[in-house]
Formats: structure tokens, C-alpha cells, sequence
């Protein structure tokens, strides 16, 4: 498989994680990967080398994940490869797992786990961004993102609501900010609708008495967003 991307690892990964039971989703709060399953947050990083910035990025990981594995394409000479015992060694000493994804000519994939975190002392969490990034996976409908994209556009929580939010102006017509909670059940769709970071809405109406509409840059961006959220 010729020129493999960051992205390509996604999938693969993604898959074997879910078959172990995770809830495994991507780009979430700036990690590629996260999965969660009985409260274990795993975090994983992608990149199509071994490289010193991606074990700084594993080693901030560490800082909020219980398990932090690093990915890369399985290295040309696969396990011959003169820098792979380097590698293995290396992660065991930071404490940080590793994941080797191999493609085959035709394109099918292969996981292997070359080496599973093992704590030898306990690293101190910090618990503001851990649970920012598990209340951000939690609050995703669903697995939108793709891990290890830089460039594509990032699906948030936030930017998820709001735009259910402008879908159901634009299926309905006018509303209230009562009528719009009934059709979403979001408890920050008041908040949503005054804070209106995308523009996606127009208030019609004096305060206490006023409804909402789509604008023309919600009707956009429903339709650049289409294969996202439907």
C-alpha cells in the first residue's frame, strides 16, 4: 500500500478497538483516537513514523488517559527492521504502547499490539482535561470523526448541536427557543442559540417573545456538513 496516510491507521485501529468492547471515537479534544469502556480511557496517537513529537504527544496523553499507545505503519523490513527493538525498548521505558498497522498489496489491514503500556510508578492525571475529553466523547452521536485528519473539519459537541439545532430550523420554519429544546432535548439550547458562534441563526422578535430562524450561512453549512450529520 503505497503512501500510507495517518489517517489510513483510523479504521483499522477503530475496528479492533470495538471488537475488544471500547466506544472508540476520533479526534477528540486534539487525540486521534479515544476509546472509553467501564470508565478506562485509552488514548492513541497516529503518525506515519516514529518520531520524537509523536512520543511528546503520547507522553502529554499520559497526563490524562490509563493507557496511551502510539501507532505508526509497520516499518519496511517489518520486525528486521534495525530500529525496532530501538522502538520497543524505548516504549517500554515511557511507559507508552505500541501499535504496529500493517497493509497489504490489496489493501487489508493487520493490528499488532508490539507493546502494551505497563506502568512501574503512577503518573499523576490531570483531572480538568481528562474529564474535559471524556465529557467531548460521551457528548458525540456518533463516531464522526476520523483520527489522525488535520486538515478536515472537526465535529464538536458544540458544532454538533448547533447545527441539529439550524437542521431543525430548517425543517420546521420559525421557532421558539421552548419549541426548538422540545424537537432536540439540548439543555444549553438557549445558551447555543445567544452565544450563535457560526451564525447559523436570527432572532426574530423582542427578548421573551422572540423565535429563530436559519440564515443563509446555516443553509450553507448544513449542506457542506450533509455527509456528516446525516
Amino acid at each position: 500500500m503505497d503512501k500510507i496516510k495517518e489517517s489510513d491507521l483510523y479504521q483499522p485501529i477503530k475496528d479492533y478497538l470495538d471488537s475488544l468492547g471500547y466506544d472508540t471515537k476520533g479526534e477528540v479534544k486534539d487525540c486521534d483516537i479515544t476509546a472509553i469502556k467501564d470508565g478506562e480511557l485509552i488514548v492513541v496517537e497516529l503518525k506515519k513514523g516514529f518520531t520524537i513529537e509523536l512520543l511528546y504527544q503520547a507522553i502529554e496523553r499520559q497526563k490524562i488517559a490509563d493507557s496511551v499507545y502510539v501507532a505508526i505503519p509497520l516499518p519496511k523490513r517489518g520486525y528486521k527492521n534495525p530500529h525496532y527493538k530501538d522502538m520497543v525498548t524505548l516504549c517500554k521505558r515511557l511507559e507508552i504502547g505500541l501499535i504496529l498497522v500493517g497493509f497489504t498489496t490489496n489493501g487489508k489491514s493487520q493490528i499488532d499490539i508490539a507493546v502494551n503500556p505497563e506502568p512501574t510508578k503512577p503518573i499523576r492525571k490531570n483531572i480538568k482535561k481528562r474529564m474535559a475529553v471524556i465529557s467531548e466523547h460521551n457528548g458525540r452521536i456518533g463516531s464522526i470523526n476520523t483520527g489522525g485528519v488535520n486538515r478536515r473539519k472537526i465535529m464538536t459537541v458544540y458544532k454538533e448541536q448547533s447545527l441539529t439545532i439550524a437542521r431543525i430550523l430548517a425543517e420546521n420554519g420559525e421557532l421558539s427557543a421552548r419549541e426548538i429544546r422540545k424537537f432536540c432535548g439540548y439543555e444549553k439550547t438557549s445558551s447555543i442559540l445567544r452565544m450563535n458562534y457560526y451564525k447559523l441563526f436570527e432572532k426574530i422578535g423582542a427578548k421573551g417573545h422572540c423565535t429563530y430562524r436559519i440564515t443563509d450561512i446555516g443553509l450553507k453549512m448544513l449542506d457542506e456538513y450533509k455527509d456528516l450529520i446525516e
